[in-house]
């Protein structure tokens, strides 16, 4: 009897959980970003400051978050699956 290793699919949908959170994380950032823009843009206009706050804030909280689940999934690709059968 051949024996190999199994096909690595837990591996592969962790990767495609962290490709597809960060391609999430661009898009978004590149939201927050055009609200920064539109708010430099009109700067001389009364409140000015929202889009630009709104923006920084939403850039910062997407990618605390865009860490934490990097860096959980990444753990769970270096756990071993002690299995014995």
């Amino acid at each position: 009897m051949i024996q190999r290793e199994p096909f690595p699919l837990k591996m592969i949908g962790l990767w495609s959980i962290l490709v597809l959170c960060g391609l999430a994380t661009a898009y978004l950032i590149v939201i927050a970003m055009v609200c920064v823009w539109v708010g430099l843009y009109h700067f001389p206009q009364d409140g000015f400051w929202v889009p630009i706050l709104a923006g920084t804030i939403s850039t910062f909280f997407i990618l605390w978050l865009f860490v934490r689940v990097s860096r959980g999934t990444l753990n769970k690709m270096t756990e071993k699956d002690d299995l014995d059968l």
